[in-house]
C-alpha cells in the first residue's frame, strides 16, 4: 500500500486485538494487487442484539489507480456473525472478491488494447 491502513473505530470500543486481525486482512489485499493506494476501514458499534449480543457494521474503502472499492458489510442477524472477527471476515471476503474483479477487468482491457502483432498466440 502506498499509504498506512487507516482504522477508525465509531461508537466502539478500541480493540488492538480486533485492529490487528483487520491490519492483517489488510496485507493480504496488498498481496492481491500491488497498486493499492490506500485503505480506510471503519468498524461502527450498530447496537445490541438480546440474541445475538454487539453488532458491529464495517465499511472498507480502498483506492486504486482510478477506480475506488467500497464494501459496506451491515451486521447480519446470523447466530455465527456475533462474533466481531467472523464479520471482519466475511466483509473482507467481498473486499477481495471485488479487487479480484476489478483486476481481472483491468487486465482484460491492457489484452484488448494491445496491437495485434503483439497479442499472444494459443
Amino acid at each position: 500500500m502506498q499509504t498506512d491502513l487507516q482504522l477508525t473505530f465509531r461508537s466502539a470500543p478500541r480493540s488492538e486485538a480486533l485492529a490487528t486481525h483487520i491490519r492483517q486482512r489488510a496485507g493480504k489485499l496488498d498481496h492481491l494487487f500491488d497498486r493499492i493506494i490506500s485503505c480506510h476501514v471503519v468498524v461502527e458499534f450498530s447496537g445490541h442484539h438480546h440474541r445475538h449480543g454487539d453488532q458491529y457494521r464495517y465499511t472498507i474503502h480502498i483506492g486504486l489507480p482510478g477506480h475506488e472499492v467500497l464494501v459496506t458489510h451491515p451486521p447480519a442477524a446470523e447466530r455465527e456473525l456475533k462474533d466481531a472477527y467472523v464479520t471482519v471476515d466475511r466483509a473482507f471476503d467481498e473486499a477481495e472478491r471485488q479487487l479480484e474483479h476489478w483486476a481481472k477487468g483491468q487486465r482484460e482491457q491492457r489484452h484488448d488494447a494491445a496491437p495485434l502483432g503483439h497479442r499472444p498466440r494459443y
